[in-house]
């Protein structure tokens, strides 16, 4: 039997106007890319082809298949990052990494920004704790002023007991800081809404990296290094430790 060969691809970058879709959800490029990976690596692989601004690349092998989450700059990839590709699911992970950065920074332009959204309605001042009111003086005292976002409490929802829960999140895209509303109670000490507070406002002042294997790095050495520099940070860890349980009972 003749060893499977695989088709012929340009070894040089592609001319992207012409060969990149209009929109990203072009599902013969990512069976065509899909087929390209598959081959290289000798598995079922599947890949679906994202606008997503923040993951250029990601992937995870489910049920006996390799699948991609690829940005669709890669829909026009040469056969060299083909092969990154191929290898990032292996143990090399950080050479392959290496020329897979170098595609998204040479396609950086590619990477379209997202829609903005409509502001949604937030409220700062909760039945016991004013975000608004502990936003302005951490800004002021840890930040000098410079921080631009938007903070509310989240949406009070019905149903069982949790078994974990998500203090805070901040949105980049929007600058917008939503806080749980289990911690908008009274038995729950300023000093730990302060600290969760000062969590997601230090996602604004120490962005997001990027690895040298590919991964996105959300809390890096600095942005741990900071947040254990926040005063109060052991006595807030420590409540938190002891009293988990309080939040995750929490009723709207």
């Amino acid at each position: 039997m003749k060893p499977t060969q695989l088709p012929l691809f340009a070894s040089r970058p592609l001319d992207r106007a012409a060969t990149l879709p209009a929109r990203p959800a072009n599902h013969g490029a990512a069976w065509l890319l899909a087929d390209r990976i598959a081959r290289l690596l000798r598995e079922p692989v599947d890949v679906h082809l994202t606008d997503n601004a923040w993951t250029m690349v990601s992937f995870k092998r489910l049920h006996g298949r390799v699948r991609f989450r690829l940005h669709h700059m890669f829909s026009a990839a040469n056969d060299d990052v083909v092969r990154a590709l191929a290898g990032f699911t292996g143990r090399n992970r950080r050479a392959h990494g290496r020329a897979i950065d170098d595609y998204i920074r040479r396609n950086r332009d590619l990477i379209r920004a997202a829609p903005p959204r409509l502001h949604e309605q937030l409220s700062e001042r909760g039945r016991v704790h004013d975000l608004g009111e502990i936003f302005d003086r951490l800004n002021s005292e840890h930040f000098d002023g410079v921080l631009d976002a938007r903070i509310g409490w989240g949406r009070r929802i019905r149903g069982g007991r949790r078994h974990s829960i998500k203090m805070g999140v901040y949105l980049h895209d929007q600058k917008l800081i939503r806080i749980h509303p289990a911690l908008d109670d009274e038995r729950v000490p300023r000093y730990f809404v302060e600290l969760v507070v000062f969590h997601e406002m230090l996602h604004q002042a120490v962005p997001p990296t990027t690895s040298r294997d590919g991964r996105r790095v959300v809390h890096g050495r600095d942005f741990r290094a900071r947040e254990k520099r926040f005063p109060g940070y052991e006595r807030a860890r420590a409540w938190e430790k002891q009293n988990l349980h309080l939040l995750l009972r929490h009723r709207p």
